[in-house]
């Protein structure tokens, strides 16, 4: 070695007070609320609707202790979810009209499928 100390280098990074930030337990509940928003949305689309309302409501509760990118991708993704969910629902209750105005019962087709 060159005679450095490197127990007083000044180029070091410096120790936070408290050790490492914990990482906002509600920002963690808002993303996956949020991620299983988009999800149900395809699947279940009425179940999307609460959770993307919870999502959204733990992700503003979060942003507003402490700004976190978790909680700002769990409100992006909670928005996207219950648009998607909205879009979803306009849409079936569109093709219902179109099949009951066609004269068609979705029953009728169930029985028929299944």
């Amino acid at each position: 070695m060159d005679g450095q100390n490197f127990q007083n280098n000044p180029y070091q990074q410096p120790v936070p007070p408290n050790g490492p930030e914990k990482t906002d337990t509600l920002a963690i509940v808002a993303l996956v609320l949020g991620i299983a928003t988009i999800v149900m949305s395809c699947c279940y689309t009425y179940l999307g609707i609460p959770l993307g309302i919870g999502g959204i409501i733990c992700s503003v509760m979060s942003i507003k202790k402490r700004k976190s990118g978790l909680a700002t991708a769990g409100l992006v993704c909670s928005i996207i979810g219950l648009v998607l969910t909205v879009i979803l629902l306009i849409f079936s209750a569109v093709f219902m009209g179109i099949l009951a105005s066609q004269g068609l019962d979705i029953n009728d087709l169930l029985n028929y499928y299944y």
